[in-house]
C-alpha cells in the first residue's frame, strides 16, 4: 500500500482523524460479542503479542459474628492471570480518482462506512471463535479449526450422520463453555443426531439461567445475564406463548441500550447477531430432519474478556487510514488511488468456564 505524499500529510492526518473518530463513535452499538463481552483489558504497548487477563476469585460469605468490638475476619484476595495470544485482522477499499471525483455521493464516505461494517462483524467474528464451538465430522476435536468455520465460508463439512458438536478445540483443554439441549448437558463431541428438535423458549432461558445460578454466578455489571443469540432463534422466542406474560404491547417499553437488543427475559438481556452460531445441516441430521442447528451463548460476569479496540494512554488496538499515492510513487505514477483502510488487533478469551453455557436449539428446514 502505498503512503500519502509528505506535502499531503498534515490534510490527510486531519482528515484520517476526523474519520477515526466517526468510525469508533458507533463501533460499540454495531459490534454484540466484542461490546457485552464482561471484561475488556487494554492492550499494553511495547509488551508483545500476548495479552493478559486477571480475573480475581470470588470471597465466601461470613457465618460468624466477631468476637469482640475489635476482632474482624481477614479475607484474602487471591486472582488467576490468563495470557492470550493477540491477532491481527486488516482490509483496505481502493477508490480511484475518477470515482472520487464523478460519484453521485461521497464515496469515499462511502467506502469508509461500508470498512466500518466489516471491521465491526472481523472483530466479532475473531472473538466468537476464539470462545466457541463447531459443527464438524471430524471423530478428534484436534481437527477442528474454529477459523475455518462452514458457516464462515470455510471447508469443514457439517452434514451426514458422523456431524458432531464441539465447544472449542483440542488446543484450548480445559477453556471451554459447556453445552445444554433440551435442558441436559450435551458431551463433548457428541453426534448431531442425538438431538432432537427443540425450539428455544422461556422455559429454555430459566433453566439455563438456573444452572448458572446453582454455580453462583453472578451477573454481569448491569445486573443481567447476558444471551447472545441468532435473529431466528430471538424470533422462535418472541412468538411462542410463554412470551406475552413477560411484555405489555400497551405499554411503554424502557429505551433498548443496543439496536441488537431484544429485551429482558428470567433476568438476562437477550441480544441478537446475524454471527450468533447458525449451522446448516442436511441429510440424516437432527434425528427425523434437515435443518439448522443454533448455539446461544448465555453468560455471566467474569465469562470471557476481550482485547480493547481502544483503550487509554493512546493503546489502540483499532486505527483506520486513509491513504492517497503521490507522484513520487511508482506504484501509482498519475496519483489515481486513493483508499480507506482498517487493522484490528484483539482477542476473546474463555476466563471463567462456570460462568457461561451454550444453549442448543433446532430449527427445521422442512
Amino acid at each position: 500500500m502505498a503512503d500519502q505524499q509528505t506535502t499531503q500529510a498534515s490534510l490527510i492526518n486531519a482528515v484520517n482523524t476526523y474519520y477515526e473518530l466517526q468510525i469508533l463513535q458507533d463501533f460499540d452499538k454495531k459490534a454484540v460479542w466484542y461490546s457485552n463481552a464482561p471484561y475488556k483489558k487494554p492492550i499494553p504497548q511495547g509488551s508483545g503479542n500476548i495479552i493478559q487477563f486477571t480475573r480475581y476469585n470470588k470471597i465466601n460469605p461470613l457465618f460468624s459474628d466477631d468476637s469482640d468490638e475489635f476482632s474482624s475476619t481477614q479475607s484474602y484476595l487471591s486472582a488467576q492471570v490468563i495470557t492470550a495470544n493477540l491477532h491481527e485482522r486488516s482490509s483496505y477499499v481502493q477508490i480511484s480518482r475518477t470515482v472520487a471525483l464523478t460519484a453521485i455521493g461521497d464515496a469515499l464516505e462511502q467506502a469508509s462506512r461500508k470498512a466500518q461494517d466489516q471491521a465491526v462483524k472481523s472483530l466479532d467474528v475473531m472473538i466468537r471463535n476464539d470462545i466457541g464451538m463447531a459443527v464438524a465430522d471430524v471423530a478428534n476435536a484436534s481437527s477442528v479449526n474454529m477459523n475455518n468455520l462452514a458457516i464462515d465460508g470455510g471447508t469443514l463439512n457439517s452434514t451426514g450422520v458422523t456431524a458432531k458438536v464441539w465447544s472449542h478445540d483440542r488446543s484450548a483443554d480445559g477453556d471451554r463453555f459447556p453445552m445444554y439441549h433440551n435442558k441436559s448437558r450435551v458431551g463433548q463431541s457428541a453426534n448431531v443426531t442425538s438431538l432432537a428438535g427443540s425450539a428455544m423458549t422461556i422455559k429454555t432461558i430459566q433453566h439455563a439461567v438456573s444452572v448458572l445460578n446453582e454455580k453462583d454466578v453472578p451477573p454481569c455489571r448491569d445486573g443481567y445475564f447476558k444471551l447472545i443469540t441468532n435473529p431466528t432463534t430471538a424470533y422462535q422466542l418472541t412468538t411462542s406463548s410463554g412470551f406475552k406474560g413477560w411484555f405489555s404491547p400497551t405499554s411503554s417499553e424502557r429505551a433498548l441500550e443496543n439496536p441488537a437488543e431484544v429485551g429482558v427475559v428470567a433476568n438476562v438481556r437477550i441480544m441478537t447477531s446475524n454471527l450468533a452460531y447458525s449451522f446448516r445441516l442436511s441429510g440424516d441430521t437432527l434425528a427425523t430432519s434437515s435443518g439448522h442447528l443454533n448455539c446461544s451463548l448465555l453468560f455471566g460476569d467474569e465469562a470471557y474478556g476481550t482485547a480493547m479496540i481502544a483503550g487509554e494512554s493512546g493503546e489502540k488496538g483499532f486505527n483506520f487510514y486513509l491513504k492517497q499515492s503521490g507522484l513520487e510513487s511508482t506504484n501509482d505514477p498519475a496519483s489515481k488511488i486513493k483508499q480507506a483502510a482498517w487493522s484490528i488487533l484483539g482477542v476473546g478469551k474463555v476466563l471463567n468456564k462456570s460462568a457461561g453455557l451454550w444453549i442448543l436449539t433446532t430449527e427445521y428446514q422442512g
